[in-house]
């Protein structure tokens, strides 16, 4: 049971793994970074997608898979928007990975001068038969902000150049990125982007479940069989309901292995199966939790904005809406209200809101692809379930028309 245990455990750790789902996406990337590793070519690429949908996975399972089949050795350098603030400390930590010790005694990494000439001379001194170097920017999007972009241009630049062999992934989840560079850096870069969205549909999501919880060395164990049919939507089984809350919640899957981990940290001998009760109690707890600490913390305007959007979507079995279509929802009610309430919020104010419920995952855009349609009227649908929000609405502190207005709602469910 202990080996099991640590297989299951292991499987949650790594970081490494090909998302179900990603294949497409990473044959293309590894057939990108062996164009530069093997043919001496500069190539350039965006990895686009939300957080959680695995794209650090995808980037160490091509490295690691290059490293072993490629005879061609090369360089790989790894960078953090989130550790290297400054243009000055990420070619401090580019000259770090890339050279040896002995090479950096007598250079002044202080300098943002000294270290970028220190660097383009490294780079550029061999013609073709250079050593590759592989740039991986993690969160790209902080790297935009640094001062006029320097190591931008030049990386970008030098991926162009044909004395150079050089390949720079950014991996970031702003599906905006390509606004954030400047004009100079666009077009140094190949416009070359790769996206993934995560578990495409519940089934899907459901197979990455399966995937966790059986390694493929314990395919054909029992345990596998055991948690296959645990997972099956059969009759009193409530899993599979609320692994579908949880999926349409949130795609994380790096939240789902944290309930997932905890889950196979209750197994021992005394307990060596996947126990319903528990897989229901971390489930609900983390929903109910997440949730309701999110919904207690939001103005009276967000509260009441996602009121009217529950009532919208219990009136028309959960179609999706837009910003009119709430703002008017609730124009009615404070209509009805009089002067018991205070005057409709402006706009600004309501898109703002919005865009809260938005950002906490509370409510979902229909589609990334709604860049040029009006805030106003982009499709959205609620993220929650209506039972559920009601009775979180329940233990807000939000006034007694309110309260009543919201608890009204069930009468469409």
């Amino acid at each position: 049971m202990r080996a099991l245990k640590e297989l299951v455990l292991d499987e949650l750790r790594a970081a490494d793994r090909l998302p179900i789902g990603c294949e497409a996406v990473q044959q293309q990337l590894q057939d990108l970074l062996l164009s530069t590793i093997n043919s001496g070519e500069g190539n350039s690429c965006l990895l686009i997608g939300p957080r959680g949908s695995g794209k650090s996975s995808l980037v160490n399972y091509t490295i690691d898979k290059i490293r072993k089949e490629c005879i061609t050795s090369f360089v790989f350098v790894y960078l953090n928007g989130y550790v290297c603030e400054t243009d000055q400390q990420a070619l401090r930590e580019i000259a770090k990975q890339m050279c040896p010790a002995e090479k950096l005694e007598n250079l002044n990494l202080n300098s943002f001068s000294g270290t970028m000439t220190f660097l383009l001379e490294t780079l550029s001194s061999g013609g073709k038969d250079n050593q590759s170097v592989v740039f991986i920017l993690d969160e790209f999007d902080l790297f935009t902000q640094h001062h006029n972009q320097h190591l931008l241009y030049n990386l970008f630049d030098l991926s162009q150049s044909k004395s150079t062999p050089i390949a720079v992934v950014g991996v970031t989840c702003r599906q905006d990125v390509m606004e954030l560079m400047e004009k100079r850096v666009k077009s140094r870069f190949s416009h070359r982007q790769l996206h993934i969205y995560g578990p495409e549909n519940f089934e899907s999501y459901m197979r990455v479940v399966e995937s966790i919880l059986c390694p493929a060395e314990i395919a054909s164990s029992t345990w596998a069989k055991e948690v296959r049919s645990t997972l099956e939507d059969t009759e009193g089984n409530n899993i599979k309901k609320y692994l579908e809350r949880i999926y349409n919640f949130s795609r994380n899957i790096k939240e789902l292995k944290n309930i997932l981990f905890w889950i196979a940290v209750d197994l021992d001998s005394a307990q060596p199966h996947l126990n319903i009760e528990t897989f229901e109690e971390r489930l609900v707890g983390y929903f109910k939790d997440s949730v309701s600490v999110m919904i207690r913390s939001m103005s009276k305007l967000e509260c009441s904005l996602l009121i009217a959007m529950a009532r919208l979507s219990a009136r028309h079995a959960n179609q999706p809406f837009n910003l009119e279509m709430v703002l008017y929802e609730y124009k009615e009610f404070v209509t009805f209200e009089g002067s018991k309430l205070n005057a409709i919020p402006n706009r600004d104010l309501a898109v703002r809101a919005v865009e809260k419920l938005v950002q906490c995952q509370i409510v979902r855009n229909l589609s990334t692809r709604q860049g040029k349609v009006q805030k106003e009227y982009r499709q959205m649908y609620l993220n929650v379930d209506i039972m559920d929000l009601m009775n979180i609405i329940k233990a807000c502190n939000l006034p007694s028309s309110v309260q009543k207005w919201a608890q009204s709602t069930l009468m469409f469910t």
